[in-house]
């Protein structure tokens, strides 16, 4: 054999196993992006789910945060119209007829006319009905006090360091307590 035909069987050979190595790497390369294929796929609809998913809790959070906020404007608003209505409700003791906002007065201090005290009006109330209180005040242990005191209507009974605050604020809020949800009843059927 002479070496032109060795170097020729020897290129042959090398080129053979060459394709051959090169096929395998095809074939191994051809295997491994199917691979990560499939893997880059299970990763991107993993992740399209959970943005799904993310996408769902971010809605149902806006949702019920709408939700509450909705509740709150609709409270809110019902509790205008309460306001309102205990405003008005001031307003009508407020304007009652003199002979009847006087007999309004005397029942807040019905307990105390033996048990006496000074009663403080508002400069208001006490330039317009302090001579009827006198005159009722005969016979009792209550006096009319020179005093006035800041309130809407209704009285303040001392008696020593102690007050019994009948005043038009503090009834109604003590009305409103026990009254709320039964007014809300009644206006919000």
């Amino acid at each position: 054999m002479s070496i032109e035909s060795i170097t020729e069987r020897i290129l042959r050979e090398a080129q053979s196993y060459s394709d051959s190595q090169r096929s395998e790497a095809e074939a191994v390369k051809a295997e491994i992006l199917k691979e990560a294929q499939v893997e880059a796929d299970e990763l991107l609809r993993g992740y399209e789910e959970k943005a799904k998913n993310d996408a769902e809790v971010l809605v149902s959070r806006r949702q019920s945060v709408a939700d509450l906020d909705a509740r709150k404007m609709k409270l809110a608003a019902k509790q205008a119209v309460i306001d309102e209505c205990y405003k008005e409700a001031v307003d009508m003791i407020l304007n009652l007829e003199t002979e009847e906002y006087v007999k309004f007065i005397c029942r807040q201090l019905g307990a105390y006319q033996q048990e006496g005290g000074e009663v403080l009006l508002n400069k208001t109330d006490r330039d317009k009905i302090g001579a009827d209180l006198v005159n009722l005040f005969k016979g009792t242990a209550l006096t009319l006090s020179d005093e006035t005191v800041d309130i809407e209507g209704g009285c303040i009974l001392r008696r020593g360091n102690i007050s019994y605050n009948a005043s038009l604020e503090k009834l109604l809020s003590n009305a409103r307590e026990e009254l709320t949800a039964e007014v809300a009843g009644i206006l919000f059927k």
